[in-house]
């Protein structure tokens, strides 16, 4: 048993690391280019302090997002608002875990990597809806952060 947790933790770490990169941050002449800054050394210990909250953020992004569902009837939101729950719960784990395993390749490596997601890095409380119930992705920035403005 502890062979195998100490192969599925190396075998994560190589997988994450084969597709790693720095940060992308904005230069003089205003292009997006890849660098490492010391701040990227907390990005491990606060994924990993916020990973034990992850599952009740979902649980609690799970429950709202039934609650506010306008086509659903009454037993709708009773009998699948419950089923939503428990999946917002279970995907909450399973990611938390991630978090912690990311959190700690991060640990390890100083945050170079960028190993462990965003959304892990962001110390908050608010519900947050999973991304096995979210029926579309949350709008996705430039490399750099900056809000993409669509084309007319």
């Amino acid at each position: 048993m502890r062979r195998m947790r100490i192969v599925m933790v190396v075998a994560a770490l190589i997988a994450r690391a084969s597709v790693a990169q720095c940060a992308w941050t904005v230069n003089a002449e205003g292009t997006c280019v890849q660098e490492w800054a010391p701040a990227d050394m907390m990005r491990g210990p606060t994924a990993i302090i916020n990973a034990p909250l992850l599952p009740f953020r979902t649980t609690a992004g799970g429950a709202e997002y039934a609650w506010n569902k306008k086509e659903w009837r009454w037993w709708h939101t009773f009998l699948l608002g419950s089923a939503v729950t428990g999946a917002s719960a279970g995907a909450g784990v399973f990611e938390g875990l991630w978090w912690v395993i990311t959190g700690s390749a991060d640990l390890l490596t100083g945050g170079y990597f960028h190993l462990a997601p965003e959304n892990a890095t962001n110390l908050s409380v608010q519900p947050e809806l999973s991304t096995v119930i979210s029926d579309k992705p949350p709008p996705v920035p430039d490399r750099c952060g900056r809000a993409v403005v669509a084309a007319k």
